[in-house]
């Protein structure tokens, strides 16, 4: 992003309620931000100009309510603090817009849902990526105003024209395999025996997983000075690991290790198929990151995830049904010697492409603050 960016044209200002420096792991808000700067509106990110600032905003735009409060904020102070902001804000004629990521997020303490509901309840907007959360959305607030923006897919982030040779060369990965990669944390046991059985289950001679976060295994956590679980955390780490790779096919590292910004993308050309293994998951990054990289993605049947990849044709499954999750590899197999990853391409270049989602987010922010009214 670059502030000095001229933008004295556009008649709206807009906050977007995230840390000024970003998140190396999350690139989501940065992108979207630029996006929507492309359109003439004047728009920064900061927490620190929501909680400190008087300047009027026309549009404040909340994304995670736990970026707005602190992650691991368990203060009950800072709900009194978030409403009066709000109320600060819009009595200067603000508008607030909200994009739902999550229901709620997977470690959510009381502070942090009351964040949510908050910010559920006094946003003048609630965007969606997809119908489904929408409809569960209106269903718990009948009276919201509500919105569907696609998640959009991160063009000109990353470095794109790596060959699926070059990659599988700088990962040290084997050139023949069929590789299946499944990105972000495994959060518990579940995800990993979902995954790691229906994988060992498949019949497939040249099967690779790429799961470079999955193992509940740590080199740096000290688990608060408790022995026991650093040395069974650090055994793990460094014998488990490795004999568990060659023994079941796998190429995968520590849940709390994560992947380097410039190392995903070879990630993403090495592999054939992107598998999504959260389970009750609302929205996946994963799934336009492997569109923008021309890659078949199979994932649970389930939230905006399940509702993406059935208007796209990539196969969907049950989590609780192991043969059905195998039945999607081997599907998604046929599609990935067919070209699959092409058209998953062609369309998140119409669909999701920063130029529609920003286009689509300003328009949104104009008829706010030009007081229009829309369903």
């Amino acid at each position: 992003m670059n502030d000095s960016e001229d933008t004295s044209g556009s008649s709206i200002t807009a906050l977007i309620v995230f840390r000024e420096n970003g998140d190396a792991g999350n690139l989501f808000v940065p992108v979207l931000c630029d996006a929507i700067r492309m359109t003439g509106v004047d728009v920064r990110c900061s927490t620190k100009e929501f909680w400190e600032s008087d300047k009027t905003y026309d549009i404040i735009h909340f994304q995670w309510p736990e970026e707005v409060v602190g992650r691991m904020c368990d203060d009950p102070g800072i709900v009194r603090r978030l409403e009066e902001r709000i109320a600060f804000f819009r009595s200067r004629g603000t508008h607030f817009v909200y994009t739902r990521h999550n229901v709620r997020p997977h470690y959510a303490n009381e502070v942090i849902g009351r964040a949510y509901d908050i910010i559920e309840s006094q946003s003048d907007v609630v965007v969606h990526m997809g119908r489904f959360s929408l409809e569960e959305f209106v269903g718990k607030h009948p009276d919201s105003r509500n919105a569907v923006i696609l998640h959009h897919i991160y063009q000109y982030t990353y470095q794109e024209d790596i060959s699926v040779e070059r990659a599988r060369q700088y990962l040290q990965l084997p050139q023949e395999a069929f590789i299946v990669t499944a990105f972000g944390e495994f959060r518990n046991c579940e995800e990993i025996r979902m995954v790691l059985g229906a994988f060992r289950s498949w019949n497939e001679k040249q099967k690779l997983l790429l799961a470079p976060r999955l193992y509940p295994f740590s080199r740096h956590n000290h688990y608060g000075g408790n022995f026991l679980k650093r040395w069974a955390s650090k055994t793990g780490y460094y014998l488990l690991m490795s004999l568990l790779n060659r023994v079941m096919k796998l190429r995968a590292g520590a849940n709390d290790e994560l992947i380097d910004n410039c190392d995903l993308p070879y990630y993403m050309a090495a592999s054939n198929v992107i598998f999504i293994q959260r389970k009750g998951q609302l929205n996946s990054v994963n799934i336009p990151l492997a569109f923008l990289f021309h890659k078949v993605v199979i994932g649970p049947d389930s939230g905006n995830i399940g509702e993406l990849l059935r208007n796209t044709g990539n196969p969907v499954f049950r989590s609780d049904k192991k043969q059905d999750i195998i039945r999607a590899l081997k599907e998604a197999r046929h599609l990935s010697a067919r070209g699959k990853g092409e058209a998953n391409y062609a369309y998140a270049i119409g669909n999701m492409g920063i130029n529609k989602v920003g286009k689509q987010y300003a328009e949104l922010y104009e008829e706010l603050a030009d007081r229009h009214q829309f369903n």
